[in-house]
């Protein structure tokens, strides 16, 4: 066997290297080369040949470039590989996102525009109105004025930043007709919302409560103060009206995300064309709901509201005045609106002939609901509340009728057909983006997982719902379970005879006054039949007022005395055990209708105990 070349083994020898012959495996010793090599062949039929060191295993030269460009080729197609999946990765489209759909969004949006005008023309002007007022009240009422300021001066904060927060969702609502929104934004702004509004309304209640606590009944008639109720507070209305839209969009917000399908095509649902020939018109009905509104509001305002504006600024003297001044505003307001709203008769008579845009009728609407609003804002110097505003009644109506043309409009958008214009228009497209939902590999875990999610979030809510309307309630009415009076002893000192002194009620309720004719005292002694007090003294039981106000009616801090009669002895000091007397009081109010039929109500006012001696 001819020995290989020891130049080319050593060009292509590998790592392989013993430094003793002893450590060759096993094998037998060939004859060495003309170099003076010496070679060594292994059982398995590999060559070894020694060095200076030692033994080097020899490797073929054709085989090493064999292998050598098998290992770069391997590596290659590896690197390759890892590229091209990349560039596959890359190339794909991102998945998804659940978005709410159009719908969902304009309700919100319209919900977030409605609070807007309530806060900016009601609420707001109302608590500045009242914040004037009370810092030129009169010195005898400083302590419970500044109370009410300070409490006002909250609320008016909260108003603030509730227009901020409704006007975020405004933004959403339209970003969600867009589908650029996820679909947890929108239930996250109302719900940040109404948490505001909450904490204003409970803000302004407890800034009234605190203000009637701090009347003094000894030097006012605190019963003539406005009684402190929720319904008075103007941000409970826009509350309630985001708590019933909250609960809505939370279930529609959580069945996107429980529904949704990421291999599901995603449509296109809305277009909104503004200026062009394809642009939707406004269904017949949406366009009479506009017409009616209009009308309506132009005839009563014309009619009714100018005339007896006219009657104001004559009655106070016009710019004499500063009320005729206020008049004259509300003069111009009214004026405008009746020119307003023969513009939006026109609008939604164009609408009816198919004439005008979608969104014609929305937009002079609304401008009309605010012009009404604004009316209502300047109207609050003449001392009604708002409520009691003309302009108010004209802004509920329009208000009513374009939540109708809204849902008119998002309507007419829906059913018209797109396909015609996606060349020259176009659509929105889907917003794009990780999901980060997809927690399980099957997509039946998937959403079997999400509907437990919903089942538990919806629950919750509902819990809390509860929870937090018992807490609420029990805040509104904590004061009418308060009580009304209080019984005490009389004097302590009882006799064989009679006409004794027996018991005193005091009065605690700063917000009522009760005369002598509607109010009706009875007693019992020691459990027996129940006798019925005369204000004069005869009879078995008497009763009159111990006053501060001589003005024969029973306030804050006042009191009835209860005495024995002149023809009975009810109670005497020979009692071992004492006479135990229960009072019981009821107000009585008589009314009579236009038939000359007489009723009369009966309201109990609690019955009170004492065992004197």
């Amino acid at each position: 066997m001819a020995a290989p070349s020891p130049s080319a083994s050593r060009r292509n020898a590998r790592n392989h290297f013993v430094s003793d012959w002893e450590e060759l495996p096993e094998g037998e010793w060939l004859d060495n080369d003309e170099d003076g090599v010496h070679w060594y062949r292994t059982a398995e039929g590999e060559h070894w040949h020694s060095t200076e060191g030692g033994f080097q295993l020899w490797v073929d030269e054709d085989e090493a470039f064999e292998e050598t460009d098998n290992e770069s080729s391997d590596h290659l197609d590896s690197s390759s590989s890892q590229i091209e999946d990349r560039e596959d990765e890359e190339d794909l489209p991102a998945t998804p996102r659940p978005t709410l759909d159009a719908g969902t969004a304009v309700f919100g949006l319209i919900l977030s525009l409605l609070v807007v005008v309530w806060t900016l023309f009601i609420t707001i002007p109302t608590a500045e109105l009242n914040l004037e007022t009370l810092s030129s009240a009169s010195s005898t009422t400083d302590e419970m004025d500044q109370t009410m300021l300070d409490g006002l001066e909250r609320y008016q904060t909260l108003n603030t930043l509730t227009l901020l927060l409704a006007s975020v969702g405004i933004v959403v609502g339209a970003l969600g007709m867009a589908k650029r929104t996820p679909w947890w934004t929108m239930i996250a702004s109302h719900a940040s919302l109404l948490s505001l509004l909450l904490a204003a309304s409970v803000v302004a209640l407890a800034a009234e409560r605190s203000r009637l606590e701090q009347c003094d009944p000894s030097v006012y008639y605190c019963y003539q103060l406005e009684s402190s109720s929720m319904f008075l507070i103007d941000s409970i209305y826009p509350t309630m009206l985001i708590m019933v839209t909250f609960l809505y969009l939370l279930n529609r917000s959580v069945n996107t995300w429980v529904n949704f399908d990421v291999n599901e095509d995603q449509t296109t649902e809305l277009n909104i064309q503004l200026f062009s020939k394809g642009t939707p018109k406004l269904g017949g009905f949406t366009s009479m709901i506009g017409l009616l509104m209009s009308l309506s509001i132009l005839a009563i305002t014309y009619f009714f509201f100018i005339p007896a504006t006219d009657e104001n600024i004559l009655t106070f003297g016009g710019e004499l005045s500063t009320q005729g001044e206020g008049f004259q505003t509300v003069q111009f307001y009214n004026l405008f609106v009746v020119r307003l709203s023969g513009f939006v008769a026109f609008v939604s008579l164009l609408s009816l002939v198919k004439k005008t845009p979608w969104w014609a009728l929305p937009a002079s609407s609304f401008a009309l609901l605010c012009v009404l609003f604004i009316t209502v804002k300047e109207s609050n110097f003449n001392g009604l509340s708002v409520y009691e505003q003309d302009s108010f009644y004209t802004g509920m109506c329009s208000m009513v009728a374009l939540v109708f043309i809204g849902a008119g409009a998002f309507r007419t958008m829906m059913n018209h057909d797109w396909e015609e214009d996606d060349d020259d228009y176009g659509g929105y497209e889907n917003a794009r983006g990780s999901t980060g939902y997809n927690l399980f590999d099957e997509e039946e875990d998937d959403l079997e997982w999400r509907a437990k999610v919903k089942t538990v979030v919806m629950a919750s809510v509902m819990l809390l719902a509860g929870v937090g309307g018992f807490f609420l309630i029990q805040f509104v009415v904590a004061s009418s379970n308060e009580p009304l009076f209080q019984i005490r002893d009389a004097n302590g000192n009882l006799s064989e005879g009679r006409s004794d002194e027996l018991a005193v009620i005091d009065m605690l309720d700063k917000t009522n006054a009760y005369s002598e004719e509607t109010i009706k005292v009875s007693i019992q002694i020691n459990g027996g039949d129940e006798l019925t007090c005369k204000w004069e003294r005869s009879g078995s039981c008497t009763y009159e007022y111990l006053e501060l106000f001589d003005d024969r009616r029973l306030t804050a801090l006042e009191s009835i005395l209860i005495s024995e009669g002149t023809t009975r002895d009810l109670c005497s000091d020979t009692s071992e055990q004492g006479c135990k007397i229960t009072v019981f009081i009821t107000h009585e109010r008589s009314e009579e209708d236009e038939d000359m039929m007489v009723t009369v109500e009966s309201v109990d006012l609690g019955s009170y105990t004492l065992v004197v001696a």
